[in-house]
């Protein structure tokens, strides 16, 4: 509801702005360091229990490297946008495996990469200065999912490429250090959410002096990267 809420507001603004006069130059280019706070990775998405279905492990402080070009459209205050990302975070620690039979407390590594792609367009809201600028928008984004799980050293290697798509709502804060150069910070509101399938290397594994069996077929997972994203960088102003 309130990435909804976001998304409204940001397109009325775009509306009542289309005959403002544009407050940068043509293109730029923002090269940003990101953060996200929170992502959840749901163990049993097709389990018939509510209950099972909603448990899940919290993968937080995801830190992550992009990009994004801006080209502002001659004669208004509005800009169209490109914007890509590499987000990921792995842990590590013993906790209780369910799947098994009977359940075992094992070392998991599990971590998740996210690369988001977003096309969006974004307006300057008037502060009455040169040296600073402010922007909201939102736009349209593909998300590729990618998990990473390690159960007491045996792999699961995911076999499916998910790709999700959804919205994304947006603003962000300039100070120009020089003509042309700026510094940035941003926030976006985003909720990609997919689905991976992942398989065991193999079938068995020895543990502590134990034989431990995983599962032969293919098992799923649903993640949701439902944190705020923070964004820091320096931009350059082409022409």
């Amino acid at each position: 509801m309130r990435r909804s809420i976001l998304s409204i507001a940001a397109v009325v603004m775009l509306l009542g702005q289309l005959s403002a006069q544009s407050q940068e130059r043509l293109l730029s280019f923002t090269l940003r360091g990101g953060y996200t706070t929170t992502s959840k990775v749901f163990y049993s998405p097709d389990s018939p229990s509510p209950d099972l279905r909603g448990q899940y492990n919290g993968i937080d402080n995801l830190y992550g490297l992009g990009f994004e070009l801006r080209w502002a459209i001659p004669g208004s205050s509005v800009a169209l946008t490109l914007a890509a990302e590499y987000l990921s975070k792995s842990d590590e620690k013993t906790q209780l495996v369910g799947f098994l039979n009977p359940p075992r407390a094992l070392p998991v590594k599990e971590g998740l990469r996210l690369i988001p792609i977003e096309l969006g367009a974004l307006i300057f809201v008037p502060l009455g200065s040169d040296r600073v600028r402010l922007t909201m928008g939102g736009g349209l984004g593909a998300y590729i999912g990618t998990r990473y799980l390690t159960i007491a050293g045996v792999e699961a290697a995911q076999q499916n490429k998910p790709v999700s798509y959804g919205i994304h709502v947006e603003t962000s804060f300039d100070y120009r250090i020089t003509p042309k150069l700026f510094a940035r910070v941003d926030m976006r509101f985003r909720d990609p959410e997919f689905t991976t399938e992942s398989r065991f290397s193999q079938q068995a594994t020895q543990y502590g002096g134990v034989l431990i069996l995983l599962p032969r077929d293919p098992f799923r997972a649903r993640i949701n990267v439902n944190g705020m994203n923070f964004g820091v960088g320096f931009g350059f102003e082409l022409f």
